[in-house]
């Protein structure tokens, strides 16, 4: 008859070691260890269900960023920029250039454009300090 005790003490034992295949001489054998998981869930066991957030790609925070602007803050931001990188003509060929020529005409509101990565003909310069003025 097998003894309760002994078999619950066991379980706490470390894990044995077992050698696997056959060592020549002057070589050293592997070694395995085996463990096994005992016990089971009761009834109502719940498992843990990992806790998922929401990571925002860089083009997202960028958009969610840059939608707080308006379109007097992308002017400024074109104006500094231009000043910044000594632009030939001003800011007005980096506004043409993005999209931007209608922004003057409703300053107040707030930008619905691309965001500064999606607009292809800017080069990378412009689009570095682009997003550095406007704090993205």
């Amino acid at each position: 008859m097998a003894n309760p005790i002994q078999d619950w003490l066991n379980k706490f034992k470390k894990p044995t070691q077992t050698v696997s295949g056959s060592a020549k001489a002057g070589t050293t054998a592997r070694t395995t260890t085996a463990t096994s998981a005992s016990g089971r869930a009761g009834v109502g066991t719940r498992t843990a269900t990992p806790t998922l957030t929401p990571v925002k790609t860089n083009l997202q925070a960028q958009k969610d960023a840059i939608a707080k602007k308006t379109n007097q803050d992308i002017i400024n931001a074109a104006y500094k920029v231009a000043e910044d990188l000594s632009l030939k003509g001003g800011p007005w060929p980096l506004m043409r250039a993005a999209g931007w020529g209608h922004l003057t005409d409703k300053r107040g509101d707030l930008y619905k454009g691309e965001t500064i990565d999606e607009i292809d003909k800017l080069t990378p310069e412009q689009k570095t300090a682009l997003k550095k003025v406007l704090g993205l």
